[in-house]
């Protein structure tokens, strides 16, 4: 009777861990609604590039490299358990910009870890970018403690690297949507989940028939 209920023990944790992962909510870093940078460097930096803000997009339109600065650690963001950073924008420009531009993402926490997610070489169009939290495209500063702290996100800066299109025209860039998401499991993790939360029930019943 006691291994059957160590047993059950056991199997009521890893249901409660497989759980608690699918039902993570995602955290918003930034929808872009109206959004206002704290700083634009060259060649985003006014008069060079034209930028509009709006009521659910930011754009910018300026020639070669550009990146901004922005304060985002109020209202605080609590991400932590989220495995995937998720960009969504729109990519714009000349044929020759077709395959060049690369939309980059640097998030810095409370302890000064500065990481960079880039998604370089993208077509024009809409897309949702994606890249594994823990594996950001590099590191600029490690910080006092290893990883993100996905809880004490203070600083933001977003970027455009035009790659091989470089100078040679203007392209736009509209943000739209930042967010720390949790990847949903594939169909064999859910169905363990599934699996694992029976269980759970089963063995609250034998321990209360105990």
């Amino acid at each position: 009777m006691m291994k059957s209920l160590r047993r059950c023990a056991l199997m009521a944790a890893l249901g409660s861990m497989l759980l608690s992962g699918v039902a993570q909510a995602d955290a918003l870093i930034t929808n872009f609604d109206n959004f206002v940078s704290d700083a634009l460097y060259p060649s985003w930096a006014l008069p060079s590039s034209t930028v509009v803000s709006g009521p659910t997009s930011y754009s910018i339109t300026a020639t070669g490299y550009g990146s901004n600065y922005k304060y985002i650690g109020f209202p605080e963001i609590v991400g932590a358990g989220n495995n995937t950073i998720e960009l969504t924008v729109n990519l714009s420009g000349p044929a020759a910009a077709d395959g060049m531009l690369g939309p980059i993402v640097g998030l810095i926490d409370g302890d000064g870890t500065h990481v960079n997610y880039a998604w370089y070489g993208q077509t024009l169009g809409s897309h949702v970018l994606t890249l594994p939290v823990d594996s950001p495209t590099w590191t600029a500063v490690a910080g006092t403690t290893p990883g993100l702290d996905l809880n004490t996100l203070t600083h933001m800066h977003m970027q455009l690297d035009p790659g091989g299109f470089g100078s040679q025209g203007q392209y736009t860039i509209e943000w739209q949507n930042l967010r720390l998401t949790n990847v949903v499991p594939e169909p064999a993790t859910l169905t363990l989940a599934a699996c694992a939360g029976a269980l759970v029930l089963g063995c609250r019943r034998q321990r209360a028939r105990s």
